[in-house]
């Protein structure tokens, strides 16, 4: 489906020379970091309005090379956005919004460095901004190649106190990931989440956290992505928004370890399903075997509701990813691989996997 906000830019570019487009990226960009970037809380305008505000604009400019203040201020308020119009009157949310630009501290979806698949998946509930861990993410973003073109994103969760070949599974998960180039999404947490990003990183690949707070409250390694402005702590519906953010980010996401109606690896699964998202789930149990197996610890493999969860998943239409445990080494990047093409066959409409499977 094509983005509507491709199409949009391409619309700008094709009644203003290529030459100028960067001076019009900058306009849009700073009226969006003003909006949604320079508040120490969330933001009085509707986080949906900033796609609304963006074409707005963009109508507005009806081939202006370099729009000025007093343009932007009136295509605003001819659109219905009086308030919106009013709080860009503040020199002062101008000027640090345009500090906040200069340093690469965030980058808003105007800004070309703007990972493209969330405005393509979320559409007008995609962030209006993002909050970077290093200056260096505007500049080159891990989810762009060296031609500005989207990379696959593999995602990986689970809970926080898995079983012991919960944590190996992702870190395996990891490292195939950066094996086949994609780069990693995860959300930092403790447990799968750090796991898999240590896979990642064990292959010198690329891993992007999702946090739900703001930079300086999250401990990770590597890139770090957040729509929390910098200081805000932890809070649940943050952690409900990150789980959104990975599941939207990634081309799809493995659930390496989940408890069944339990946390939030179950609650971000499955609504990431119900939201149409390629999800893949583990699924390390043997149907053969009448006793649950042991692991290296001691640990059932179907000890508490872990089973439950993988099984549910699945029937509500992740892709079941199966593996043994006695050769989930040797099993994992073949597996992987696999769910790597259903994700991309679901995407053109063609499914091969999964509850709502296609027979061919």
């Amino acid at each position: 489906m094509t983005n509507k906000l491709d199409t949009l830019r391409y619309l700008c570019i094709s009644v203003v020379p290529y030459t100028w487009y960067p001076v019009i990226v900058r306009a849009l960009s700073t009226v969006v970091a003003a909006l949604y970037g320079v508040s120490e809380s969330r933001p009085t305008s509707s986080v949906f309005r900033h796609s609304q505000i963006l074409s707005c604009l963009r109508r507005g400019f009806d081939g202006e090379t370099e729009p000025s203040w007093a343009s932007i201020h009136s295509s605003l308020r001819r659109g219905g956005f009086d308030k919106e119009a009013l709080q860009l009157m503040d020199p002062r949310r101008l000027t640090r919004a345009e500090m906040l630009l200069e340093r690469h501290a965030l980058v808003t979806s105007a800004c070309e460095a703007y990972p493209q698949r969330l405005l393509k998946t979320l559409g007008r509930n995609a962030p209006p901004v993002l909050w970077m861990s290093e200056p260096g993410m505007a500049i080159k973003p891990p989810w762009q190649d060296d031609f500005g073109r989207s990379r696959l994103g593999v995602g990986g969760v689970g809970c926080r106190q898995p079983l012991e070949l919960g944590l190996r599974l992702a870190r395996g998960a990891g490292a195939w990931c950066a094996d086949r180039g994609c780069f990693g999404v995860s959300g930092a947490a403790a447990g799968c989440d750090s796991e898999f990003g240590e896979g990642v990183l064990s292959e010198e690949g690329n891993i992007v956290h999702c946090l739900p707070c703001g930079m300086d409250h999250g401990r990770y390694r590597g890139y770090a992505i957040s729509v929390c402005p910098p200081g805000e702590p932890f809070s649940a519906g943050r952690a409900m928004e990150r789980n959104r953010l990975i599941y939207a980010l990634a081309n799809f996401t493995l659930v390496c370890s989940a408890r069944f109606r339990i946390g939030g690896s179950w609650q971000g699964a499955t609504s990431a399903i119900r939201s149409h998202h390629a999800v893949a789930v583990v699924d390390w149990t043997l149907r053969s075997s009448y006793a649950a197996p042991l692991d290296d610890h001691g640990d059932h493999l179907q000890r508490g509701t872990h089973l439950c969860a993988q099984r549910a998943l699945t029937n509500l239409g992740a892709y079941q990813l199966r593996v043994n445990p006695a050769s989930w080494e040797a099993e994992l990047p073949l597996a992987l691989d696999e769910a790597m093409t259903w994700a991309g066959e679901r995407q053109t409409g063609v499914v091969s996997g999964g509850l709502f499977a296609i027979a061919r």
